[in-house]
Formats: structure tokens, C-alpha cells, sequence
């Protein structure tokens, strides 16, 4: 979690009086607005404001839109898109006394530890916050030093840290920031209807209704994989920092509505959650989570590899890896408990099918094409891989080819990940060389010499090569034939020579010169 390095000095005071603290990322105005009471010693009393004048903002409790030259913020609103783009604003605290106060942006730490603000250095005691402002503090000052305290820096920074202990964030603080479209997401997510023609706050109520519904909430979790319980785990635990790599894990419960995200990949949960979760969560139930959990990997193992699955196959895979053997009847329990929330499958005709192959109406098509050899039973890493990475299996010619495109083609690193899942499953599911030409094409990957052709031509046969394959049930082309299962090689080799008079070896039935040739 990164933070700001904020300079708060009381304006008018002299010699100065400020406080340098370090607040984290992510937080609200009026998170913010209770640091600096913290800071200053103060007790929260009296209306607050904040001004960035250069930007025509004002952030205000209850004050939303334009009003004269100023546009309102509403105080819940997030810190960072306004502290990050200044350099000073201003926090105007009890207008009768005008406590106002410059702020001065001076730094942005990327690697604070810590979810609670500090004060790291400050000038000047501690101000009465009731001595009538500040010409009344040195009045004051005048009249007995004996009434102005010390600065106690400790007391403070164990104040602050404390504070972030204690806070807590309910439902409906939550869902008021949503738009309407995003409540309804959630709503539908839970299959509660009728909820469109609802005012936003009969709605909110609602959903926080039916998804603190017990049956309802342990039903969802129910289906949640063990990663992902790991990490709500973290952040009920009050570590709300999610690495990069991982933020896709909170995806599930994000679009349930039982977490929420923060600056800087953090994530929250309210407080009825966290609450209602300790109180229907028992041994029995997580033993049951986590088997489920399993099978649902398997399923989606199985859905990756073949896209129409037997639930003898399912059932083998479970059960290679598992003492406590999955029954028929048990697979298809599991199935309907993960249906309404994250199923990829559906049981048709005795088969476990992708979902959209069914919508495509392309199931027919694929059993016609898919080789009748034995189904490849992934070992426990390929299918926690699979989970992991909702189908993608990365191998080390993927990664190849990776390196190939950012340093060869000057493809930007953030677009590589999408265009090798797109490669591989364009090639899985029984695309040809010119799909995947396409592909590339429409992510504007563009051969432009024959080195590049060449280069490509070579690094891609090696990913087809070892690449798990519907068609052949999930066994790569080497292995079909390393295993005896196909008469002669079906393996892409590099291609020789080719004149532009030639059939191209895509397998378009096009001339060289009038298909990948013209490309080229």
C-alpha cells in the first residue's frame, strides 16, 4: 500500500505549527478529515471542509454538485484522484473559530507498510481546540503556558493506529457510493428480482437483505475456492492489501457484493458481513467448502481440456488425488450447488458441456470432430493451474512467445497475457495457422519482414506442439503420437520455402501470394 507525505500547517501561525504525516492510499475525505483531528489533538466537533482551489473543488458533509464557481464532493469519496494531482490544498475545521489549515502534498511513499497514518515530525504543542482561534491561542499562550500541552508524538501515532483498529465500515455505507446498475448486478447475481423499478434506497436495502440472508450468504460461500476464502480471511483480519497478482481471486466475492475495492488493489468487508460469516462458519462447513472446491477445479480441469466430459472422467480425475472417493451421485450435487454462481458447464445428455459451445450449438459439431482416443488425466498441478487461471495453462513456449513478441514485435508487456490466452485458445479448440494470424492481426501484431515470419513460423510450431487439445481430449499433438494414439505425426513443423504460386501451408486453400503471403 502506498501513502501520501502530507505537510498540515495551521495558516497564520507563527512560527509555524505543523504536523507531517504519512496517510495511506485509498482512504475517504473524511477518513482524512479524522487523521487531522487525531493529529492536532482535537475531538471531531464542529463541520469541516476541504478546498482545492486550483481544481474549483470543494469537498463538504452533505454537499454534492456545483454551487457557484466551486463543484462539491461528497466527503466519502476516495483521496487520491485530487491529493494526487496538487501540490497544496486547504482544510478549513469549525467555521466560527476558522481553524484553516495549508496542506502541502510532498511526497508519495510506494512502500508504506502500514494501513493506519503517522505522524513522523511536527513543530509546535498542542492547541486547545475551544481558545476562540488561534489569535485566542496566543492570547492564551500569553496569559499561562501552563494551560497548553505538549505534543506527545507517541500517544498520537498509538491513537492513530488504534483508530484504524477500531473502524468499521457497514453495508449501506458501502452501497450508497454504487450506482443503480451496479446494485442490480449484485441483485442479479443472487437471482432476486423485480428489483428495477425500485427507488436506489429501497435497493440497497434489499440486497443487503438478501445477502445477509444465511442460507443465501453461506450458499455463495459455499462455492467460493480455497484462494479465495484465503484472502477474505486476510482482510477480515484487517490486512486489506491484495497483491497484484491475486486481485482477480476477489473477483467472485467482489460480484457478490461482500467485498469492496479500494485504492491500490485493497479490499474491504463490512461489518454485518464479517459478523454474519463468524457466525455460520463451522469446521463442518469449511470441510465441505473446501471438497467442493475441489470438484469445481476438476470441472473446470475437465471443461479446459475436453469441453464435453463423461462424469467418469470427473470422477476418475477426483478421485486419483483424493482418499475419500466422489460417488456419482455427489458429482451431480455438487454440480447443482455451483450452478447458480459459477458454473462454466452444463449437464446435458449425460455430459458435463462447455456452456458456450451449447449456446453456439456447436456440441454436435465437436463430438463429430473429437478423436475417440482415452481422455488425459491432468495431474494435481495442471488443474490447480487450470483453476487458477480460468483455463490457461502457461507453458515454456507460451512464455517463449511471449518474449518474442515484446522484444521482436515491440508489443507492450500489459497486452501479452490476453493475446497468449487468445493463442492458445484459438489453437485448443482446433483453429488453424491463420485464426490464429488473424488473432494477432486484430491485436495489431503486424509481421513486417521475412526475420520476424520466420522467427514467428518456428516459435509457433512449438507452441501447437505443446499445446492440450480438445480435439485430441486434452493430449498435446507430440503425445498423440508418442502414446501410440495416432497412426503418423500430426505435429506442425517448420515450414520450408514457400513460392507465392504455392497452396499456403495455413490449409486455407488459397494461394500463398492471396492468403498469409499478401499478409506478410
Amino acid at each position: 500500500m502506498g501513502a501520501y507525505q502530507l505537510k498540515i500547517t495551521i495558516k497564520g501561525s507563527k512560527p509555524p505549527i505543523w504536523r507531517r504525516v504519512l496517510v495511506p492510499e485509498g482512504i475517504t475525505f473524511e477518513k482524512l478529515h479524522r487523521i487531522i483531528q487525531t493529529a492536532f489533538c482535537w475531538t471531531d466537533d464542529h463541520l469541516y471542509e476541504f478546498e482545492f482551489r486550483s481544481e474549483g473543488v470543494r469537498v463538504a458533509l452533505n454537499k454534492e454538485g456545483r454551487l457557484g464557481e466551486f463543484e462539491y464532493v461528497s466527503t466519502s469519496a476516495a483521496i487520491d484522484q485530487l491529493v494526487s494531482g496538487t501540490s497544496k490544498f486547504t482544510y478549513i475545521y469549525d467555521c466560527g473559530n476558522n481553524w484553516e489549515h495549508v496542506i502541502q502534498v510532498e511526497d508519495r511513499i510506494t512502500d508504506y507498510k502500514e494501513s493506519f497514518a503517522q505522524v513522523v515530525k511536527f513543530k509546535g504543542d498542542s492547541i486547545p481546540e475551544n481558545c476562540g482561534s488561534l489569535d485566542g491561542y496566543y492570547v492564551l499562550l500569553e496569559q499561562s503556558s501552563n494551560k497548553i500541552k505538549p505534543y506527545d508524538i507517541g500517544s498520537i501515532n498509538k491513537c492513530l493506529s488504534n483508530k484504524q483498529e477500531q473502524e468499521k465500515v457497514y453495508m449501506k455505507d458501502i452501497y450508497n457510493c454504487y450506482d443503480k446498475n451496479s446494485l442490480l448486478e449484485i441483485g442479479r447475481r443472487h437471482h432476486v428480482s423485480g428489483l428495477s423499478k425500485l427507488k436506489k434506497e429501497e435497493l440497497v436495502d434489499q440486497i443487503i437483505d438478501r445477502i445477509l440472508d444465511k442460507e443465501a450468504m453461506s450458499s455463495y460461500f459455499l462455492c467460493a475456492r480455497d484462494s479465495e476464502i484465503d484472502l477474505f480471511e486476510q482482510i477480515i483480519a484487517g490486512n486489506h492489501k491484495v497483491p497484484d497478482s491475486k486481485s482477480e481471486e476477489m473477483d467472485f466475492l467482489y460480484a457478490g457484493g461482500y467485498v469492496t475495492a479500494g485504492a491500490d488493489d485493497s479490499f474491504m468487508a463490512a461489518a454485518e458481513v464479517i459478523k454474519a460469516y463468524k457466525t455460520w462458519k463451522t469446521p463442518e462447513f469449511e470441510e465441505t467448502r473446501r471438497r467442493l472446491s475441489k470438484i469445481s477445479d476438476c470441472l473446470l480441469a475437465a471443461n479446459t481440456l475436453y469441453a464435453v466430459t463423461p462424469p467418469s472422467v470427473v470422477l476418475e480425475t477426483f478421485n486419483k488425488y483424493e482418499d475419500t472417493k466422489l460417488t456419482h451421485n455427489e458429482l451431480l450435487q455438487a454440480y447443482e450447488l455451483l450452478l447458480p454462481y459459477r458454473c462454466l458447464v452444463e449437464y446435458v445428455d449425460g455430459n458435463f458441456a462447455d456452456g458456450a459451445l451449447i449456446e453456439q450449438n456447436g456440441l454436435k459439431e465437436l463430438l463429430k470432430m473429437q478423436k475417440k482416443v482415452p481422455y488425459y488425466i491432468p495431474d494435481l498441478s495442471e488443474i490447480r493451474s487450470m483453476a487458477d487461471n480460468s483455463g490457461f495453462i502457461m507453458t515454456k513456449e507460451l512464455d517463449r512467445f511471449g518474449s518474442f513478441l515484446i522484444e521482436e514485435m515491440n508489443v507492450p508487456e500489459d497486452r501479452i497475457p490476453y493475446i497468449l490466452h487468445q493463442v492458445q485458445a484459438e489453437i485448443s479448440t482446433g483453429g488453424q495457422l491463420q485464426d490464429v494470424i488473424d488473432d494477432l492481426e486484430e491485436a495489431e501484431v503486424i509481421f513486417e519482414n521475412d526475420e520476424q515470419t520466420k522467427a514467428f513460423s518456428s516459435i509457433i510450431n512449438d507452441v501447437w506442439n505443446h499445446t492440450r487439445m480438445v480435439l485430441n481430449r486434452g493430449h498435446k499433438p507430440y503425445e498423440m503420437v508418442m502414446k501410440g494414439l495416432e497412426d503418423k505425426s500430426v505435429q506442425r513443423r517448420n515450414a520450408e520455402k514457400v513460392y507465392p504460386n504455392d497452396p499456403c501451408p495455413c490449409g486455407s486453400g488459397k494461394k500463398h501470394k492471396k492468403c498469409c503471403g499478401k499478409k506478410n
